[in-house]
């Protein structure tokens, strides 16, 4: 339903914002899919706002260059951050120093989507459900074996993710983790890994293109992505639910009114079908909702991840 003109003006004369260019600060590389998703979004609240978005990619240290960057900026609503799991609610507990606090640094805007986790395998392998998984794993543990499961790396949402999932199936899983998602694909289409832990807008081109076969996913409901893949808790685990999540940060003591605009802009942008087809397209799910709405899943997530690192045993100093 489109947003009446007098709403926005109205709220742009109560506190006369926005006015000036609104920078987006995306902790990755330019071209990637948090990137697109930053311009897809952002323009279409351009255009609510009456206002230009300058996406800005701020890469490194796994997004705490950017982070920090959000979080020492001025709390006008000039500057946004495009956060997500790993910089929110994993790195404050995987590094040793981070110059950041989610919680007191930051006032989290909107959800905008999900990226579960999936279980692929190779085509070749003979494992078709999660239930096989699980079987032969237990065989291979009994004989002091284990079988190989690629990351993209030691401390990412992937390689916690299959930490949480081995705990709930009682299984041991020789971590195999690389420096980066492409390697780990391409080796496990190979076959020399038995499984990977991937997020879905990592690996959904190869499951399309039939090199991996998806066994299940990590989110509580199905993805719109693969719909037709059972998700872990269906596969027998009630309640398993894991998985990147993309969001809108401001700076701490950004007044509420720009709060609410920024969210009430991104829950309208988030109904157009072209945004809808964007974030789908690249194996997300579209979320949106209120600020309170993302506070609670940060909340919730921060005591989940910090126990996950805990238990994994990986730290970055």
């Amino acid at each position: 339903m489109p947003i009446a003109l007098a709403s926005w003006s109205g709220a742009a004369r109560a506190g006369d914002y926005p006015s000036a260019p609104i920078t987006v600060i995306v902790p990755t590389s330019a071209g990637g899919g948090m990137d697109l998703m930053a311009r897809v979004v952002s323009m279409k609240m351009g255009q609510l706002l009456k206002t230009s978005f300058v996406v800005e990619n701020v890469p490194g240290a796994n997004g705490i260059i950017g982070a920090v960057r959000v979080a020492n900026a001025a709390p006008d609503g000039y500057t946004i951050l495009l956060g997500q799991t790993s910089q929110m609610v994993i790195n404050p507990y995987l590094y040793s120093n981070v110059a950041y606090d989610t919680f007191k640094s930051f006032v989290p805007v909107i959800r905008l989507s999900n990226a579960p986790n999936v279980v692929v395998v190779p085509t070749q392998s003979p494992f078709q459900t999660l239930a096989d998984i699980v079987a032969a794993a237990r065989k291979a543990n009994a004989q002091g074996k284990s079988l190989n499961l690629a990351t993209p790396g030691s401390g990412t949402v992937s390689h916690l993710t299959s930490v949480l999932f081995q705990q709930a199936a009682n299984i041991e899983l020789s971590h195999i983790p690389y420096k980066g998602a492409n390697s780990a694909i391409t080796d496990t289409i190979a076959g020399r890994d038995d499984l990977m832990m991937s997020s879905i807008p990592t690996s959904f081109g190869q499951i399309k293109a039939g090199q991996l076969r998806a066994v299940a996913v990590s989110a509580d409901k199905r993805s719109t992505s693969l719909p037709n893949v059972p998700t872990i808790a269906e596969a027998g685990y009630p309640g398993f639910n894991a998985g990147t999540w993309y969001g809108f940060f401001v700076p701490a003591k950004t007044p509420q009114a720009i709060v609410d605009a920024l969210n009430k802009a991104a829950n309208e942008a988030l109904q157009a079908p072209d945004v809808v087809k964007t974030i789908q397209s690249d194996g997300g799910d579209v979320i949106g909702g209120s600020s309170k709405d993302f506070l609670a899943v940060l909340t919730e997530d921060s005591a989940k991840w910090s126990k996950a690192v805990k238990e994994s045993g990986a730290k970055v100093d």
